[in-house]
């Protein structure tokens, strides 16, 4: 079976975001009431202005993980806790004259006139990332940059 090619990118990038080399995460939808208390008020503390939009179930790391997708404003949010309440990851999206210079420099360098139709800064433990959608010869791709502009491999 061939797989559209954003398609395969973004499996990849899953991959590739969640540190992982095995079986890649499934997902499931979960009434946002049958979240972990600590997360729901993990979430509330670090986002209390955010309007929950739905929440979900997965395994990130070998350990069960719940995400809470939200929006702030204009800002589009998913965040990933453990079930203490922990911490796991934080993806934003984010206005593309907004990101840095040099992630924008970067982009433009690699797909030159192409546009970027969509942006999310990933944030895990110490790390910051920037995956960018871009239209690429008619076809969505995805490219990940650090804050320096360095492409990382997929």
């Amino acid at each position: 079976m061939k797989l559209p090619r954003d398609r395969l990118a973004r499996s990849a990038l899953a991959v590739f975001l969640a540190g992982t080399t095995g079986v890649w995460a499934q997902e499931r939808k979960l009434a946002c009431d049958a979240v972990p208390a600590a997360v729901r008020a993990a979430f509330e503390k670090a986002f209390p202005e955010a309007t929950i939009k739905g929440c979900a179930e997965e395994d990130e790391k070998g350990k069960t993980a719940y995400e809470i997708t939200s929006t702030e404003g204009e800002t589009g949010r998913d965040v990933l806790f453990y079930a203490d309440g922990t911490l796991a990851v934080v993806e934003e999206t984010v206005a593309v004259g907004n990101l840095p210079d040099r992630v924008r420099q970067a982009v433009h360098k690699k797909y030159p006139g192409d546009p970027i139709t969509l942006a999310e800064k990933v944030m895990r433990d110490a790390a910051v990332l920037y995956e960018l959608r871009v239209r690429h010869r008619g076809e969505l791709v995805e490219a990940v940059f650090d804050a320096d502009g360095n492409e990382m491999k997929q």
